[in-house]
């Protein structure tokens, strides 16, 4: 699968529903309220209401419902005393926000961390080369305080346009802290929650947004200068755009738990709090090793594609036909590790069990700063 073509984005009332598309099919979906409180990326002026030594954690007021949960692994804060957070993980359920000390602003290029040191490479890039590149790029274009993350949108980007971005977020997080400094807590001092920014943000470096409403439109075509993006903005009006473009039958496939393959072979997905577990069956097509590594190759495939469109995080354990010879393990593994190659979010490819299951582990998106893994 190869790099984001477009995203088509309809509204829906509140909501934004973004879909991703590459090579002509659906890689993606997202759902963003178009305004929420409690945003990740949301910077705070906190006062810590109490410490649990149990959970190594203490909470936070910062003005939402519930209190935000701040991991502490040492020096536990005071009670009453004020500390400046940013949200990590939005409240969900019963459970309220997580949040960080650890400071950070976005831009198209970086992430700078004030309190951080030195440069690093985003986790998802790929390539001893290409990360060797980008931590150069980076180191020279720091110039000051500070620590840097090189995002993967910055591999087609000059060093000048790096630097750039850099000496604008410097100037930003100046006031920033001021803001928190001065802030009376609990407080929002920067508030993340403008869900058409935050889908521009996450799809930087597609080539073209196609909405349904003209309104929306010249507001992601202010967004995107404002964001110093080069994406075209286009409108489609007539009916609904998911439609027209073969979305939304795709889309209803997705919440199926289960698929047949081409060659026959079926897909039972089952997902729980702690695990996703995926079940390759034969589906009663031609029996044979030859043929279980045909559809364990097709699995491979298909499987990479419905965790990256149902956004599944955490461990994910596949259990692909049996095969007796080891090297046709060794090309499902390889097959396998291809596939997700071309996922936003990281994946850690475990491999296979002692017990001949697949296990891999994708990063929860509900828990990374702003939908990306660093």
């Amino acid at each position: 699968m190869g790099p984001i073509d477009e995203i088509l984005v309809e509204t829906a009332g509140p909501t934004l529903r973004a879909a991703a598309v590459a090579d002509g099919e659906l890689v993606e979906f997202v759902e963003e309220p178009r305004q929420r409180q409690g945003a990740p990326g949301s910077l705070y002026a906190g006062r810590v209401v109490r410490y649990v030594p149990s959970l190594r954690g203490a909470f936070v007021e910062i003005g939402l419902e519930k209190p935000a949960l701040l991991d502490v692994d040492r020096n536990p804060p005071a009670e009453g005393s004020v500390l400046p957070v940013q949200i990590i993980e939005a409240a969900s359920g019963d459970k309220g926000a997580r949040v960080s000390r650890r400071l950070t602003l976005e831009g198209q290029y970086v992430v700078f961390i004030p309190g951080g040191k030195g440069v690093s490479v985003a986790r998802r890039v790929s390539g001893e080369a290409l990360r060797r590149r980008l931590q150069e790029s980076g180191e020279k274009a720091k110039q000051g305080g500070g620590g840097i993350i090189v995002r993967a949108a910055a591999v087609d980007a000059s060093g000048g346009a790096i630097a750039a971005e850099i000496a604008a977020l410097r100037l930003r997080w100046a006031g920033v802290a001021e803001g928190l400094r001065t802030a009376q807590a609990p407080a929002c001092v920067v508030d993340d929650g403008d869900g058409l920014a935050r889908l521009m943000r996450r799809y930087a470096a597609a080539p073209c947004f196609v909405f349904d409403d003209p309104t929306l439109a010249r507001m992601a075509q202010r967004a995107a200068s404002r964001l110093g993006l080069a994406a075209a903005v286009e409108v489609e009006t007539g009916g609904h755009l998911f439609d027209r473009h073969g979305i939304a039958d795709v889309l209803a496939s997705a919440q199926m738990s289960h698929l047949t393959l081409p060659s026959g072979g079926r897909l039972a997905i089952e997902t729980t709090t702690a695990v996703t577990a995926i079940d390759v069956d034969s589906g009663g097509a031609t029996k044979g090793a030859d043929a279980a590594l045909r559809t364990n190759l097709e699995a491979a495939v298909e499987i990479a594609r419905q965790v990256r469109l149902r956004d599944l995080g955490g461990v994910i354990v596949i259990d692909f036909l049996k095969t007796p010879a080891k090297t046709f393990r060794s090309r499902v593994e390889s097959a396998m590790r291809r596939a997700v190659e071309a996922d936003r979010i990281s994946i850690q490819v475990l491999g296979w069990t002692r017990a001949g299951l697949f296990e891999m582990i994708r990063t929860r998106t509900r828990a990374v700063l702003n939908g990306e893994a660093l």
